[in-house]
């Protein structure tokens, strides 16, 4: 039974992380009076000993190479020369020693520093300074292999659950999408498990509002970066109602620069330079009327007597970024909608996209002649071949970043 206080084992550590000492092999080692025909010896005893430790009392001060000594003592006369000196002749006067509590980062920083010799010949571990044994590199980096392997998991663990996290904020708007519209299909797919790119909708009295948004980065940087301004957008509809996309722009902007420090100069050090692109409207299906304001991201209008697709282009000022003013205005743009009009918006990460026979982008040109191709169709069928047709030009070539598009009939 331990006789340790109850208050000490209640708090002692479960795990234990990695240290030298698990890498710690007892090993023979010689002493400065002894000599170089004695460390033959032992290296025909011990075939597997890579390197053999010299010490100084029971400090260690060196390391003799197998391979170098058995090199140098196989030549003519160095046996008769060197055999009755003291071992120190071929001894490594500058080895790697480390002491037994040393973690395995720390371990791996130093052994990389001491470079190739640390690796190939090995390290001396020591208690207290008092000699323990040897470590080698490889089974360093098997040790350090595993803990990364570990630590990816983990992470991995922590981004999946991320993942459900974000794609169950975002279930909510899509329910509503599908309330508030019959004909409306959402693509959303993020580049890495989770993403930057997000949408939000609600209805209200007369119409119904939506938003795309892509915000800066992707992957947990982004997902951050949409749980920051999906926030923000939310109260502002909570404050002022719908109805404005234009001054929804402004209020996400100006949440997005207290939160992140960016207050307009008043802070001459910002944090981080990061906002957002965004499409917001409200549409008023009774009256065909669209009222859209956009950063930095477009609307594209398909009415069904037109032979080219329209686009609504958004104010090339980003939402939350340094150089947006806290007090900066977006505008209003009404759109007319007859009664069958296609409705498409999207952020970069599709036009953007690298892909086809030479390597470029994807971009809006294509888009406006594919919509215009599948003018005919539902928006679920719609998107479906927006998504064919991303595939196909990206290729063999990475994806480049989130995508989300929104297809609708008025």
């Amino acid at each position: 039974m331990s006789d340790s206080p109850a208050y000490l084992t209640e708090f002692r550590p479960r795990f234990r992380p990695p240290s030298a000492a698990d890498l710690c092999i007892p090993v023979p080692c010689m002493t400065t009076g002894q000599t170089n025909e004695e460390v033959m010896e032992v290296f025909n005893r011990h075939r597997d000993l890579v390197a053999l430790p010299v010490v100084e009392g029971v400090r260690p001060i060196g390391l003799i190479n197998r391979s170098i000594f058995l090199s140098q003592m196989s030549k003519q006369f160095r046996m008769e020369l060197y055999g009755r000196k003291s071992c120190i002749a071929f001894m490594d006067k500058e080895p790697l020693i480390v002491e037994a509590a040393m973690d395995i980062d720390t371990l791996t920083r130093r052994t990389v520093e001491y470079g190739e010799k640390a690796l190939s010949d090995g390290f001396i571990i020591t208690r207290d300074g008092v000699f323990a044994g040897v470590g080698n590199g490889l089974q360093l980096m098997r040790v350090v292999a595993d803990l990364q392997a570990s630590r990816n998991r983990q992470i991995m663990h922590s981004i999946e659950y991320a993942s459900v996290i974000q794609q169950s904020t975002l279930r909510a708007s899509r329910d509503t999408l599908a309330r508030a519209c019959a004909q409306a299909d959402l693509v959303w797919e993020p580049r890495d498990v989770v993403g930057g790119d997000f949408y939000q909708f609600c209805l209200a009295e007369g119409g119904w509002f939506g938003a795309v948004a892509d915000c800066t980065g992707h992957g947990v940087p982004g997902a951050f970066m949409t749980l920051i301004a999906s926030t923000s957008l939310g109260k502002a509809i909570e404050r002022h109602g719908p109805q404005d996309p234009a001054g929804l722009l402004g209020s996400v902007n100006r949440s997005i620069k207290q939160v992140l420090g960016q207050m307009d100069g008043e802070d001459e050090t910002p944090g981080s330079d990061d906002g957002m692109d965004a499409a917001f409207f409200w549409f008023e299906p009774a009256a065909g009327r669209l009222v859209f304001a956009g950063a930095r991201l477009s609307l594209y209008v398909l009415r069904p007597d037109a032979d080219a697709v329209e686009m609504v282009e958004g104010q090339r000022k980003g939402v939350g970024y340094v150089d947006s003013g806290l007090d900066y205005a977006w505008e209003n743009q009404p759109v007319q909608l007859p009664a069958g009009s296609l409705v498409f918006i999207t952020t970069d990460g599709l036009t953007d996209q690298v892909g086809g026979p030479r390597a470029i982008a994807l971009g809006k040109r294509r888009l406006r002649e594919l919509l215009l191709h599948h003018r005919a169709d539902g928006p679920e069928v719609l998107n479906r071949a927006v998504l064919e047709c991303l595939r196909t030009w990206q290729g063999e070539h990475g994806r480049r970043d989130d995508v989300t598009f929104l297809a609708f009939r008025a």
